[in-house]
């Protein structure tokens, strides 16, 4: 028994420090009450931690394209991945497979539309990043075609923020009124199963690392 909850606790503070940040919004509400982890919205909520970075990376990079400074097209390709990956890949893919689906049951007909919204909205996401990917096709045509991708980037920036404000805001706090305490453990488990396989192959520790290296290449940019 020793054993087994030894290795729960290794696998859940690797499991926390690879999709997520020391330097994080907590949900005080939950940590108030309830030991961390219990709600399964704690993990979401720390992930926004590593996505808010990206995001600032990209913001940042964005800015210094138009003022005329030397971003390379490779730099700009990199944070598109690195934003895909913590946003789309790491947060996202949870709500959309395991936690909508299980609060389809729980919710009435204007949360089944909230949800819907919150739905297309990750869409609109993924549809941004795509358009932000091909309009690199274009780096090297000029200030217009600049203009193009750092008009992309903003919006999606835009979005994604007032997206996990929503989240956190409205969406968490119902889930955590509704779910008990059966269901949200095993959200907990959904969640720590579908992380399992990208933290042996090292994937989380890999963006996070390139997260880091953009981070320090553009300390310069204003």
């Amino acid at each position: 028994m020793k054993k087994t909850i030894r290795a729960f606790i290794i696998f859940s503070c690797v499991y926390i420090s690879a999709c997520t940040s020391t330097n994080n919004n907590t949900y005080q509400d939950a940590k108030t009450v309830a030991p961390q982890n219990q709600y399964a919205t704690d993990i979401l909520v720390q992930e926004f931690g590593n996505t808010t970075r990206a995001l600032q990376v990209l913001e940042k990079a964005s800015h210094c394209l138009d003022e005329g400074m030397p971003i390379p097209k490779e730099t700009f390709s990199k944070i598109i991945e690195v934003v895909g990956e913590l946003n789309d890949k790491c947060h996202q893919e949870k709500e959309d497979k395991i936690l909508f689906p299980m609060l389809k049951d729980k919710a009435d007909s204007n949360k089944k539309h909230f949800l819907g919204r919150l739905l297309m909205e990750h869409v609109s996401s993924r549809d941004m990043i795509r358009d932000l990917t091909a309009s690199l096709e274009n780096f090297i045509q000029g200030k217009k075609a600049k203009k193009k991708i750092t008009n992309i980037a903003y919006s999606y920036v835009k979005h994604t923020k007032k997206h996990l404000q929503t989240e956190e805001k409205v969406l968490f706090p119902w889930i955590n009124k509704v779910l008990t305490s059966d269901e949200q453990k095993l959200l907990i488990g959904k969640f720590e199963s579908i992380e399992q396989k990208k933290i042996h192959d090292g994937i989380h520790e890999k963006y996070l690392t390139m997260l880091g290296e953009l981070e320090k290449q553009l300390e310069n940019c204003p």
